[in-house]
């Protein structure tokens, strides 16, 4: 997997629901990421390269591929392909998500039905169109329709897959970018974590870098430069308000990791935004 991995943090925390479709490959191949909720591709037309971890998959019309919590992966469509996405919230699919606990599949990669995979095209296309939508709630005249679908496309997917044990360094990974959602805006460190959960720091450290190819200290600040960047866009609370808020210990902190996400001070991201 490609160097640059990020953490796809409103796909963690706040969206319980998204879905586009994506058409034009030069502005949408990803940068490798992840996040906690579950992601769907249905090829309408076409064909996708998709990268999971270490493996790569190329996608054709009428297949779909299945995305678990906290797998690295990115994808991009072949010149005039049609790619439907959608992420969700594992409570949306709470049965399979309880189903994969401490497994993944084999492979991602499945063929639903014709049918079914016409169904859930045109119901998505009729219910949220082709253009990016996102929201912290499906509507409730919406929600029923959304989970059936969803439901009838994982049983779809679980009548083909063959599911294997995650290893131990998968689950611990998971256990840790966990912990750093739940306490970003607190004093946290490798080591603290290390000792809290019995584990030798160097191994921590080791396996951490090797599967998401960044640092924990670089992680935590994903989070909490995503944290302040919410705060500079929608709220009037002082820089440094918002840089304690955030998690940092300082302004020259905030300062310093704002440049280096963004290419800007936080002062000059404000000032944008409201121009």
């Amino acid at each position: 997997m490609k160097n640059g991995v990020y953490h796809q943090i409103e796909n963690t925390a706040t969206l319980e629901f998204y879905t586009d479709v994506i058409e034009t490959p030069s502005e949408t191949c990803e940068t490798p990421h992840f996040h906690k909720n579950f992601e769907i591709l249905a090829v309408i037309r076409g064909e996708c390269r998709c990268e999971i971890g270490e493996m790569a998959y190329d996608i054709k019309e009428g297949e779909m591929l299945f995305v678990v919590p906290f797998q690295i992966h990115a994808f991009c469509p072949a010149p005039d392909s049609l790619v439907r996405r959608v992420c969700l919230h594992d409570h949306l699919i709470w049965s399979m998500s309880s189903t994969l606990e401490k497994k993944k599949p084999q492979t991602p990669v499945f063929s639903p039905a014709p049918h079914i995979t016409r169904f859930f095209l045109v119901q998505m296309a009729e219910m949220f169109g082709n253009a990016r939508f996102c929201t912290a709630r499906l509507p409730a005249e919406r929600r029923m329709t959304v989970k059936g679908c969803l439901y009838i496309i994982a049983g779809e997917f679980l009548q083909k897959a063959e599911l294997i044990p995650c290893d131990r360094a998968d689950t611990l990974m998971t256990e840790v970018v966990q912990y750093i959602a739940n306490n970003y805006k607190n004093d946290i460190s490798l080591r603290h974590i290390a000792t809290e959960k019995g584990y030798s720091y160097h191994y921590l450290s080791r396996t951490f870098n090797r599967i998401f190819n960044i640092s924990f200290k670089s992680m935590l600040n994903q989070y909490r430069m995503e944290h302040a960047h919410f705060l500079l866009q929608d709220t009037q609370l002082p820089i440094a308000e918002i840089a304690f808020e955030s998690g940092f210990q300082s302004i020259r902190s905030l300062d310093h990791v704002c440049r280096q996400c963004y290419g800007r001070s936080p002062k000059e991201m404000r000032k944008a935004h409201y121009v």
